[in-house]
């Protein structure tokens, strides 16, 4: 009697993958608290040294949608060198620069090697997972970006106070090299769903095609809910804890960090709960309706308490379905567009900051502690968690 084996999860593969994602998270956070000692060292104000941050998520957000429809039919390990090579080098330029001008070009070159190798990182995860072990693979690579969120801060503030703030873009840059002569080593390739030469004009024409799929069109306005919901109420997390608390601005790296745990534990239990629900043949989306339910929860919490014990409980607890939510959402995306995930995720990865920028503005509009900026708050969760309905109902 034949018997069929089920393919395996290359796990050792997936850890070379997370090193990166790893960096990714600590170079995300890395930049806001150097701030103060990047402006000195500039002779520049805060207002404009603070394009440091923005520049990074505005650079990513723009080339990853072009860049997905590019490289979706490349082998997905040689599009994963090539960000990572460019990643590093604006990690480098980072480090040497001169000047705030340098520094902000060198942090566009970064976004740009983040978004070219984003998008490839999450599609050879999905490709090369077992289908029963999917969720696990997918949260493995958010649990990773958020280990590197925890200690992201902390690193910049050592590596700042101790030594200089170059050091920190110094240290990334070299974590790149080495994960990126890793993966030159040891990574087994996978196929991509679209292959052989593809013209430029039709592979971007195909990419931006996406957005007439309506279950594409479904999942994109979940995670820019969720993203407007999470880190835009974060964006002000360190104001509210010093007009409402009286705690210093430099509070913030403690509520980054211990937000981190959150979306760490959010990953860990996200995996193994998705496969379960997978494999019981119950439509992953009404998982998604409950971490944006929760995370309204949190935000509420978060937004409107009297006390920094559960105002911080409630910044955690969003963080943790936030990410929970993320990875179960990358999870049905990766599935259900598996001939397009490559340019799908890309496409992800941009709304993914624009819903960042969106909810931050949004809520820069409401004064910070009132009722209305708490109803926004958690009107956003509460859009994810419909829209992941939508698909459920949709789906059955």
């Amino acid at each position: 009697m034949n018997t069929v084996t089920e393919p395996r999860t290359p796990w050792a593969q997936h850890a070379l993958i997370r090193a990166v994602f790893f960096l990714m998270g600590a170079e995300l956070f890395l930049a806001s608290p150097l701030l103060p000692t990047i402006s000195d060292d500039f002779g520049t104000a805060i207002a404009s040294t603070a394009w440091v941050v923005t520049v990074f998520g505005l650079s990513y957000a723009l080339a990853s949608p072009l860049l997905g429809g590019l490289t979706e039919h490349m082998p997905r390990k040689k599009v994963i060198l090539s960000g990572v090579a460019v990643f590093a080098t604006g990690e480098v330029l980072c480090a040497i620069a001169p000047n705030l001008g340098w520094l902000l070009a060198a942090r566009a070159i970064g976004g740009v090697g983040g978004a070219l190798v984003g998008p490839a990182m999450w599609a050879y995860l999905a490709e090369t997972a077992a289908p029963r072990e999917r969720g696990r693979a997918i949260a493995g690579g958010s649990a990773a970006y958020a280990g590197g969120q925890i200690i992201g801060v902390p690193l910049a503030t050592f590596a700042a106070a101790a030594l200089s703030w170059r050091v920190a873009f110094g240290a990334v840059a070299v974590g790149l090299v080495v994960a990126g002569t890793l993966i030159a080593l040891r990574l087994r390739g996978s196929r991509p769903a679209v292959t052989g030469p593809v013209r430029p004009l039709a592979a971007l024409r195909s990419s931006f095609g996406l957005w007439r799929v309506g279950v594409f069109r479904t999942i994109m306005a979940g995670n820019f809910f969720v993203q407007a919901a999470r880190l835009g109420t974060y964006a002000y997390a360190g104001a509210l804890f010093a007009t409402k608390f009286g705690f210093g601005t430099g509070v913030l790296g403690l509520v980054g960090m211990v937000a981190g745990i959150g979306s760490l534990f959010g990953s860990l239990l996200a995996g193994p709960l998705i496969d379960r629900w997978s494999s019981a043949g119950r439509h992953v989306s009404e998982l998604s309706v409950g971490w944006g339910l929760l995370m309204a929860v949190g935000l509420a919490a978060a937004t409107t308490a009297d006390t920094w014990q559960v105002c911080l409980a409630g910044f955690v607890l969003s963080f943790f379905a936030g990410t929970a939510f993320f990875s179960t959402a990358q999870v049905y995306l990766t599935t259900v567009m598996a001939e397009r995930r490559a340019p799908a995720v890309s496409w992800n990865n941009s709304v993914l900051y624009i819903g960042t920028g969106a909810g931050t503005t949004v809520l820069g509009f409401a004064t910070l502690g009132s009722a209305t900026f708490a109803v926004c708050s958690v009107v956003f969760a509460l859009c994810a968690a419909g829209f992941s309905a939508v698909l459920a109902v949709r789906r059955r």
